[in-house]
């Protein structure tokens, strides 16, 4: 019983997690936007990114509604954090010309660093979520949850 709350835990905060990132960029469209555009990359993803990063988001935290798309979800949004965190990384080792602002995430007043390690902690609460769904299915069975 205590792992599938720990899972329903940390499957909730995940779902509210990528709501709130996806609702937080559409809200002030016009500012996400001119945040990307001060991102280095090409214009030309500014719309796609825009539109896209938040839809994606959406979609993850669709998918962890549903039982059946509960591993997808995880492994979609574990798959969007680290490549999050990947970009913070090498901002902070100065791999781009110049220190674009933090100010597109999802805490505006984090800077690159709090980003990171944000990013790691939610990365991590989602490995804890994964490693429950993985646990044997008699385990799981017997907790009430069936992730066929």
């Amino acid at each position: 019983m205590k792992h599938k709350r720990l899972l329903e835990g940390l499957v909730f905060f995940l779902f509210i997690f990528w709501i709130y990132a996806a609702v937080i960029k559409l809200a002030d469209i016009s500012m996400w936007r001119f945040q990307l555009r001060e991102q280095p990359f090409a214009d030309a993803l500014t719309d796609p990114l825009a539109f896209g990063l938040p839809a994606l988001q959406f979609v993850i935290a669709a998918l962890l509604i549903s039982k059946k798309t509960l591993k997808w979800g995880l492994y979609s949004g574990a798959l969007l954090l680290v490549i999050f965190s990947g970009y913070i990384a090498l901002i902070k080792l100065n791999f781009f010309e110049h220190v674009p602002c933090s100010c597109a995430g999802i805490i505006r007043s984090f800077g690159w660093t709090e980003h990171l390690i944000f990013n790691i902690a939610i990365l991590i609460l989602t490995i804890i979520a994964i490693f429950q769904i993985k646990r044997p299915q008699s385990d799981l069975a017997t907790l009430g949850v069936q992730l066929s």
